[in-house]
């Protein structure tokens, strides 16, 4: 038996690899090769520390572990992932991975970690909190099965924005009216997410990263909806296709500027986009809300989101 430990290279191979391990831990993870292509293509092109590793064993890689700068977090706390087969757990391969990430983040100028484990894995808990990784907030998935909702329950809500002159808007209509609208929905998108509750403090998203992630690939132009009063755009809800699953939309950012919150335009605006979905022919909205974002999760509650299992998230101190 021979095990290697190498830098894991951009290929087909490498990342549908790295999935299989993925999903033969969780199951319903959503990654998929595409979105590592798509990350460390952007990684690359911005220029930031990113490096992924895997273990093989005769030929067989049966784990991985990455450390990255991200876009959204300061430039000495890298975001970090290890993961190792269930077949082989137990035999030192995460470990070892352990040991070449964190050697090599430092020499890069790590000064913090960010790492998560699923809550349901004991094994991953253990490992985790014996690395000196501590806990600092929980996040979960959420589904929202559209069979059981009713958009009509939610036009009074709607009604009652129009009444105080916000309308709900699409992209697909946005870039039709203004020439410059992918920076206004940047400046808006840079706005909802620096603000919103964390337990880390979130820096403004550079506009390539923006365009690359929100406008690229995944873009659902018809369903990614803005609210409006009168010209300013003042919230917005994200949604993308789910690779390899054409019956699920993922919704990410969901947000409200600061001086609109407490008026209903966040539930309006995951009410319209539950509708739209429905309309698609969609079965299911997933949507990942942290323990620290109350108030999200309360607007998840109330349209019939159902939590599954949460994933813990830890930062380390090097």
């Amino acid at each position: 038996m021979i095990v290697e430990y190498r830098l894991a290279t951009h290929s087909d191979y490498d990342h549908e690899a790295i999935v299989h391990i993925g999903r033969s831990i969780r199951p319903d993870d959503q990654i998929s090769p595409e979105d590592l292509r798509d990350w460390d293509k952007n990684q690359h092109r911005a220029g930031r520390v990113s490096a992924r590793w895997v273990a093989s064993v005769s030929g067989l890689i049966v784990g991985s572990g990455s450390f990255s700068q991200t876009q959204w977090l300061e430039p000495t706390t890298f975001y970090t992932h290890v993961m190792v087969h269930p077949d082989h757990q137990g035999r030192g391969y995460g470990r070892s991975l352990v040991e070449r990430m964190e050697g090599s983040a430092i020499e890069h100028g790590a000064q913090h970690l960010l790492g998560q484990s699923d809550e349901r894995a004991s094994r991953s808990l253990r490992f985790i909190e014996n690395a000196r990784f501590r806990e600092i907030d929980r996040w979960w998935r959420s589904i929202l099965d559209l069979s059981r909702f009713d958009p009509s329950s939610w036009d009074p809500n709607l009604e009652r924005l129009v009444a105080a002159g916000i309308r709900i808007a699409s992209i697909a209509e946005l870039r039709e009216t203004r020439s410059d609208w992918k920076r206004d929905l940047h400046r808006l998108y840079v706005a909802v997410e620096t603000d919103a509750p964390s337990t880390l403090e979130i820096l403004e998203v550079p506009f390539a990263d923006f365009e690359a992630r929100s406008l690229g690939r995944q873009l659902l132009a018809d369903g990614f909806l803005l609210a409006m009063h009168g010209d300013d755009l003042v919230g917005l809800t994200e949604p993308r296709p789910v690779d390899g699953d054409p019956t699920a939309i993922s919704q990410d950012l969901t947000g409200v500027r600061a001086d609109y919150r407490g008026r209903g335009i966040a539930t309006a605006l995951k009410a319209a986009a539950a509708t739209w979905a429905k309309e698609q022919g969609y079965t299911s909205i997933r949507t990942f809300n942290a323990q620290s974002n109350a108030p999200m999760l309360a607007v998840n509650d109330r349209l019939g989101f159902e939590r599954e299992h949460p994933t813990i998230e830890y930062l380390k101190r090097l």
